[in-house]
Parts: structure tokens; C-alpha cells; sequence
């Protein structure tokens, strides 16, 4: 009597843990299709706050410089989407619009390759991506979030690390140029 009690909750175990695994898969492939059929949003940094301490401390030479060296970042990496990703539509957004593109609010959000304001994309399917630090693991990465700007997890290929070693970092062209063969790969063998 106890082996076949042992047997049956060995068995609720493995169909409970079967039937979780199946839950993320069917997770992921929807969000594969989402993304595939939609877009990426890209959030760029602004320093926004950064920005203001400084200048209301009267600091405008250190405001200038935290703006001209958060619009190389941008730069960069829109360079690196423009050169590297194929996957589906891209296009960025600034932080300081969070908000809206949560909200589904895009018109007058989205930017293009060129920093120019790109009104084509209106559909609800969309992902964000952006240049951050892992919810889970404190990593510098490109993450790939839900639109409540919430970590995707396996088995989607949500993270890129940006870290090579503990010393060397992979430019933004490597990481999005990882982040588009794995997406490729995910959507082959969905």
C-alpha cells in the first residue's frame, strides 16, 4: 500500500512539474510569435534626473557632459541594431516616455535608425529591450521585458550578458548581434 501511495505521488510530482514546464514553453513561444509579428522597443537612457541635480547645483559643464555621453551610448546602440538585427521591427524610445509606451501611448514615442520620429507602428504586439541589470542576477545585459517593463524568463532568450570575462565587456554590435541568432534559433526550433 505504501509503494503504490509512494508510486502515485511520484507520479502527481512529474505531471505537475511536466505540466509547469509546458506552461513556460507555451510562454515563450507566444512571446517568440508576439515578437516575430510586432516589434522591439527599445528603451534608451536619457540621465534625465542626473542631469537636473546638476544643473540646479549650477554644474553646467558636468550636466553637458553626462548629455553628450549618454547620447553616445544611444548612438551606439542604435548603430548596433541598425548593423546587427534582423529578427523583427526595431525601433527606441526615450525613458522619459515609460509611461506611455506601457500604457500602449506610442504616437510620437518611437524613433527609428536615424533618430526620427516613426509613426508606422501602432499594433499592441510588442516587447521591450533594453541595456540593464538583471532582476534576477545583478548582470549588465540587454534584457528583453514584457510591456509592464517585467524580465522574461527561460525558456526564452530574454538576457544577453554584456560581460565577456570579469574584465571585458562586448560591445553593444556583439550583444545585439547574439541577442538576433538567438531569437533566429528560439523561432526555428519553437
Amino acid at each position: 500500500m505504501k509503494r503504490i501511495a509512494f508510486i502515485s505521488l511520484l507520479l502527481f510530482l512529474f505531471i505537475g512539474l511536466s505540466s509547469i514546464a509546458q506552461s513556460k514553453k507555451n510562454t515563450a513561444n507566444q512571446n517568440i510569435q508576439l515578437l516575430k509579428n510586432g516589434a522591439l522597443l527599445v528603451r534608451l537612457k536619457t540621465s534625465e534626473n542626473l542631469i537636473n541635480a546638476y544643473l540646479k547645483k549650477g554644474k553646467i559643464a558636468e550636466a553637458e557632459k553626462i548629455k553628450e555621453e549618454q547620447l553616445k551610448k544611444n548612438k551606439e546602440i542604435v548603430a548596433a541594431f541598425k548593423s546587427q538585427f534582423t529578427f523583427c521591427k526595431v525601433y527606441f524610445f526615450y525613458s522619459n516616455n515609460s509611461s506611455k509606451v506601457k500604457e500602449g501611448n506610442t504616437a510620437g514615442c518611437l524613433y527609428n535608425s536615424e533618430f526620427e520620429i516613426d509613426s508606422t507602428f501602432t499594433s499592441a504586439d510588442f516587447l521591450i529591450g533594453e541595456f540593464d541589470e538583471s532582476a534576477t542576477t545583478n548582470i549588465d545585459a540587454f534584457i528583453l521585458k514584457d510591456k509592464n517593463y517585467v524580465q522574461l524568463k527561460p525558456p526564452f532568450p530574454f538576457m544577453i550578458k554584456v560581460t565577456k570575462t570579469l574584465v571585458l565587456e562586448r560591445s553593444k554590435e556583439e550583444v545585439v548581434r547574439e541577442l538576433n541568432a538567438k531569437l533566429n534559433d528560439f523561432w526555428l526550433h519553437q
